[in-house]
């Protein structure tokens, strides 16, 4: 009987071992994922971050693509970029538009930072190509008044490769523009030919500029990015907002915060490898009092990473 006894409680408690090395072992790989898609969603927000504002002076965003596209600041009745807000290139926004022309709020200010679930950036892709001005001369601009340069190296100039860059000569598509960083104005590409391209300067009564000989010219994008339906969504901008992007799986909820001031920003990343191992998860320590949380999440085993960017190409 004794024996029994004993056999029967060894068992309980091999199996419950077992069963707990199990748990142990998800739960691990549950983090271990939950960490991976979290860096990956900081991947790729990094580079586009590093690169906000390059070529455009942060004040003058939201004045150059209301006279350049059309539209009033801060209006979100306008499809952007003519509503781009005249807070510069990094917009932190809350709520949740519900499709590709969906209105979205921008977060308030408060005490000098800006909060909210959302990112929308502005920001440069670099082409390896610079400007090649005849005599080596800076060449002066004016608003509206078209100006052919050359481009250099000219063994990157292949076709194909610049229709990929410059798919479009549609003037209310921002994948149209380019950015000479030295003019901090943006430029109107309407035409590449045989080497050359063709550019305006935005328009508006009085504008001007200078392009400097060997400037680099870089592509003009916008993105912005929330956590929706369980993932990592990313919208492109062109004439408006496109359709959503699913990017990366497990992203529960993101929180950004930037501070203008120090040219700071920083990304919070709630993600899940799976469904939580032991009973119901905590809110981890590391994820913002002020961000949201459901009670959904307890149900995931749970990471958060965080990005933290100091965004020197701002000139603020």
């Amino acid at each position: 009987m004794i024996a029994l006894v004993l056999g029967a409680t060894v068992g309980v408690v091999v199996s419950q071992t077992t069963r707990n090395i199990l748990l142990l072992t998800t739960r691990a790989s549950n983090n271990a994922l939950a960490w991976e898609r979290g860096q990956s969603v900081l991947s790729i927000i990094e580079p586009r971050a590093l690169h906000a504002g390059f070529g455009v002076t942060y004040e003058r965003v939201g004045s150059l693509f209301q006279r350049s596209f059309g539209g009033v600041a801060g209006r979100n009745d306008w499809p952007p970029p003519g509503g781009w807000s005249d807070r510069g290139p990094i917009q932190v926004w809350i709520g949740f538009p519900s499709g590709p022309q969906g209105l979205w709020k921008l977060a308030p200010e408060v005490e000098g930072v800006f909060r909210g679930q959302g990112l929308a950036v502005l920001y440069a892709v670099p082409s390896a190509l610079k400007a090649k001005l005849d005599g080596n001369k800076p060449l002066s601009m004016s608003a509206g008044v078209p100006a052919t340069i050359k481009l250099t190296p000219s063994e990157n100039l292949d076709s194909e490769r610049m229709k990929e860059r410059l798919p479009t000569t549609d003037k209310r598509d921002l994948r149209s523009w380019v950015t000479f960083p030295l003019m901090e104005f943006p430029v109107y590409a309407s035409l590449y030919e045989k080497g050359s391209l063709t550019i305006r300067l935005a328009e508006g009564s009085g504008l001007s500029a200078t392009l400097r000989p060997y400037d680099e010219m870089h592509y003009l994008r916008g993105e912005r990015f929330q956590a929706k339906n369980d993932g990592l969504q990313s919208e492109e901008l062109r004439t408006s907002w496109t359709s959503a992007e699913h990017r990366v799986e497990g992203v529960l909820e993101m929180w950004f915060q930037w501070t203008p001031s120090k040219s700071l920003l920083e990304a919070w990343v709630l993600t899940t490898g799976g469904e939580a191992s032991f009973g119901r998860a905590s809110r981890p320590r590391e994820w913002p009092t002020e961000a949201p949380w459901r009670a959904e999440f307890e149900s995931r085993d749970l990471a958060v990473v965080r990005g933290s960017w100091i965004l020197k190409n701002l000139r603020i």
